[in-house]
């Protein structure tokens, strides 16, 4: 089976998401943000924080954890984890992830003090 024949849980083809990681990789190494157009289409996540997964073996990657909304396989509300974390944006605005990119709203802390 092919790139193009396998089918990724967003509907992308493995071809695409190949694809889409290595342009997001270039991003990075040139210091680009996403563009209006990827943060327009990106998922949001909100009441978020960053925490390491240990996937054993000496592999460890940081994921973001929180509610998503318009994430294209999760259901909006629902309580969820990032591919492995990229990069963050100094302002915490958004994130990249290995599949995508990510608005972010308020962090859990912010979120529960604002609950108090």
């Amino acid at each position: 089976m092919s790139a193009s024949e396998i089918i990724m849980p967003d509907g992308r083809t493995a071809e695409k998401y190949i694809e889409d990681y290595q342009r997001m990789l270039g991003q990075i190494a040139c210091g680009k943000p996403p563009n209006d157009k990827e943060l327009s289409e990106a998922p949001l996540i909100f009441s978020w924080l960053i925490d390491e997964v240990d996937y054993g073996g000496g592999e460890c990657h940081r994921h973001i954890f929180g509610y998503l909304e318009g994430h294209p396989f999760i259901p909006d509300g629902k309580y969820g984890r990032t591919s492995p974390l990229l990069q963050l944006d100094r302002g915490m605005t958004w994130a990249r992830c290995r599949s995508r990119v990510y608005r972010l709203r308020e962090p859990v802390a912010k979120w529960l003090l604002a609950k108090l």
